[in-house]
């Protein structure tokens, strides 16, 4: 089937009503656009964009400037982003890649943390390269037009291989994303301002497609957390594995130990499961970690949670 009409419509759509203004549309740098394609995975684009990106660029202009880095400085400027796997990824990246990334999307898969929608969104941004890029967003968009309730991966790649813009692959996966950010929406979308609505299969009833999966409960979990603190510092220890890891945590409190107090309790919501931190007051020094002065506290990289702790013993 010939889209060019699509295309057009598209096209001129995109010119009155495409975010224009984000900073990451204003330049070929790959290391600024992967750097927002990074932070735009699990993070809304205004909250990048208020408290983040320009932050963590002023910080690391470039990516030799990440290389450079210790992984410690790395992860205390994403703070607050979430998801620290991102951040470890742009630091691994880092250490192969600099001083330039490549725009190559066969390369870019190469490196850690870069999947085919990340590589393919820094080579049609970048350089313009004819590839089509595959957000959230779009896989909505591709089964309400194909009128798919469900599609595999497999399928949403070729699907979005069909109606890619190959003359003009930057204005149309730049539209794709903003369409379905303001138009396409999850659950009320605005077909009557849709420039693919000539051609779409699922406009009659587009709640339908895709089908949504049913969420299960989260999980709830609790972890014993020891507060051993002197008048100086607070007793902490560095997180190892994936998720995590390389933050500052405060240490587990050992089961053998009886004599601790209970000084209160934290909750924290994460992707997958609810986490219920219960705080005990101990003396016990023989656990792993390093005393950290309660200045140094706001300077180490630590989780959302850790912040919630600080807050309820009231060291910030």
């Amino acid at each position: 089937m010939n889209y060019s009409d699509i295309h057009t419509a598209i096209r001129e759509w995109y010119a009155t009503n495409g975010r224009h203004d984000l900073p990451w549309r204003n330049t070929d740098d790959p290391y600024i656009i992967y750097i927002s394609e990074m932070m735009l995975q699990q993070t809304q684009v205004k909250t990048v964009l208020d408290r983040h990106f320009h932050p963590f660029l002023k910080r690391f202009p470039t990516l030799r400037h990440i290389k450079e880095a210790k992984l410690d400085d790395v992860l205390h400027a994403w703070q607050g982003l979430g998801y620290y796997r991102r951040a470890r990824y742009i630091y691994a990246t880092a250490q192969i890649a600099a001083p330039k990334l490549p725009t190559d999307p066969a390369e870019l898969v190469k490196l850690p943390g870069i999947g085919k929608s990340t590589a393919h969104a820094i080579a049609a941004f970048s350089s313009h390269r004819p590839v089509a890029v595959l957000d959230a967003n779009v896989k909505r968009i591709l089964c309400r037009f194909f009128a798919k309730k469900s599609a595999a991966p497999k399928a949403l790649w070729e699907m979005a291989e069909v109606l890619l813009d190959r003359k003009e692959p930057y204005i149309y996966n730049q539209a794709m994303m903003d369409i379905g950010s303001t138009v396409c929406t999850p659950k009320s979308p605005s077909c009557h301002l849709c420039p693919l609505q000539s051609g779409c299969m699922g406009q009659s009833d587009p709640i339908r497609f895709p089908q949504k999966r049913v969420k299960k409960p989260r999980p709830v979990r609790y972890r014993k957390l020891a507060c051993v603190r002197n008048e100086t510092g607070l007793l902490m220890r560095q997180r190892k594995g994936e998720l995590l890891g390389g933050l500052w945590e405060l240490p587990e409190l050992d089961e053998m130990e009886t004599t601790a107090e209970k000084i209160g309790e934290v909750t924290h919501e994460y992707s997958h499961f609810k986490l219920v931190a219960e705080l005990y007051e101990s003396n016990n020094r023989n656990l792993p970690g390093t005393l950290v002065t309660y200045e140094n506290l706001t300077t180490i990289p630590t989780s959302s949670l850790e912040k919630k702790i600080f807050e309820k013993l009231k060291l910030l």
